[in-house]
């Protein structure tokens, strides 16, 4: 007699969505909170950090905060901008404008801190069932706080938020034992949030043939909202010039596996004199553990290295091809230092892929002594470039400080003006806001 091997759908979608072994105890707890401490202190007191404190950025005051002080909260949380909507920015704002008007930057600093940290603590928690050495699931957890691509225009601002929550809700997602109610509330404000979020719906697909759907319904639910909002609501795009396939290509590999391992600021020191060459190391260095995962390891850790992959490719092609402007050309000035935004969520996707082969350890001597040098070689890398970047002076945000430009702003109002101007970064920013509003 032969027995059919073909697994039902429930079956395959337990193989690539794995449940953890076991749930997490106290000292796990514990641990999770003092990361998640470390975590926010690290993105608020490094030199750049520091700087977000006093110092609010683009649509954190230009948008969110303007909004919060001028409209109902309610009409407000459910108003698009962009196209889309921005839930948990406009809550924070929400949040922040019940301290006084001079603490509002270091509100939106402190909040987009926390929210980044919890998508690390996310990511931690939910890679359990994928990678079985803890020291990798910490480091890929860690690389959500310490990624140079992350820490320069999108740092402690709710602006961006939205590039994070993406991968944080891939994880969410991903977590079959997660506490339920938090982690749909999670799901659902990163789909109100995230223009991108639909990437996601097949892994919330495959979760419904699975017990606790609790996650994958509510994110579903979510982008129905999300999506509807899109169809009918207008979006200005940024430029209308004409895409360049060839300049696209380019511009993916530095955005993504060159940028991953220098940041974007290290890129126009080296890019112009060492050309291509810069990226085929790269896509070398990143290509080894990738090929390593694929070969050993299980059906989950394969399938994870394949998404998050395809996730990487197809998120810094579609915001370069969607995005198109002259200035993201690989020959500009700065290279890739336009819209970094647009490498974060990449780079996590591809570090995703990267620790599947890291993480795996192969029987025969040769092929572990690979697995380990490529540890090393990556390790050495990005530690390497955090600390260069802690270091590089242009990340720290300077011009008016928040509290002098609430001071200036005051003092119009007092001389008799209806309205008052509050400057911001980055430079040429400001709006004006009625002088009720900012009493």
């Amino acid at each position: 007699m032969v027995t059919s091997t073909k697994l039902r759908p429930g079956e395959l979608a337990d193989s690539v969505v794995p449940l953890p072994d076991e749930p997490p105890h106290e000292l796990t707890w514990l641990g999770n909170a003092v990361a998640f401490v470390a975590s926010v202190a690290f993105l608020l007191l490094v030199p750049a950090g520091w700087a977000r404190l006093d110092h609010l950025w683009a649509e954190d005051g230009a948008r969110f905060l303007l909004d919060a002080l001028t409209s109902p909260a309610l009409p407000n949380l459910t108003d698009p901008y962009g196209g889309y909507l921005h839930a948990l920015p406009r809550l924070v704002a929400e949040l922040v404008v019940l301290l006084p008007v001079e603490q509002a930057a270091a509100g939106f600093a402190i909040g987009a801190a926390v929210l980044r940290a919890l998508v690390a603590l996310i990511t931690f928690s939910a890679s359990k069932a994928y990678l079985k050495s803890a020291p990798m699931r910490f480091a890929l957890a860690a690389l959500v706080i310490v990624l140079p691509a992350g820490n320069s225009e999108t740092l402690n601002n709710v602006t961006n938020l939205h590039w994070f929550l993406l991968y944080g809700t891939f994880w969410a997602l991903l977590w079959r034992n997660a506490p339920r109610v938090p982690v749909a509330l999670f799901v659902v404000l990163s789909a109100l949030t995230s223009p991108l979020i639909f990437l996601l719906a097949p892994i919330a697909l495959v979760r419904l043939f699975q017990p606790r759907r609790e996650v994958p319904i509510a994110f579903l639910a979510a982008l129905v909202v999300q999506g509807l909002t899109m169809v009918f609501t207008s979006r200005t795009p940024y430029s209308h010039d004409e895409v360049d396939p060839v300049q696209v290509l380019l511009a993916s590999l530095l955005r993504v596996p060159v940028v991953a391992f220098t940041g974007s600021e290290r890129v126009s020191d080296f890019y112009p004199s060492s050309g291509n060459l810069v990226i085929l190391a790269a896509v070398l260095v990143a290509a080894v553990p990738i090929a390593a995962g694929l070969r050993f390891g299980d059906r989950a850790g394969r399938a994870l290295a394949l998404v998050a992959g395809a996730y990487s490719v197809a998120l810094i092609v579609a915001c370069l091809a969607l995005n198109w402007a002259q200035i993201l050309q690989v020959q500009a000035p700065d290279v890739v230092m336009a819209a970094q935004r647009y490498s974060i969520a990449p780079c996590l996707f591809l570090f995703t892929a990267i620790f599947v082969g890291l993480d795996a350890t192969p029987e025969r001597t040769w092929e572990r002594a690979v697995v380990a040098g490529s540890r090393y070689l990556v390790g050495m890398l990005v530690v390497v470039s955090v600390f260069a970047h802690m270091r590089e002076p242009s990340t720290v945000l300077t011009g008016v400080p928040w509290d002098e430009s609430v001071a200036n702003a005051r003092a119009e109002c007092a001389a008799g003006k209806e309205n008052a101007r509050l400057e911001h970064a980055p430079e040429d920013w400001f709006f004006l806001i009625p002088c009720d509003a900012l009493r």
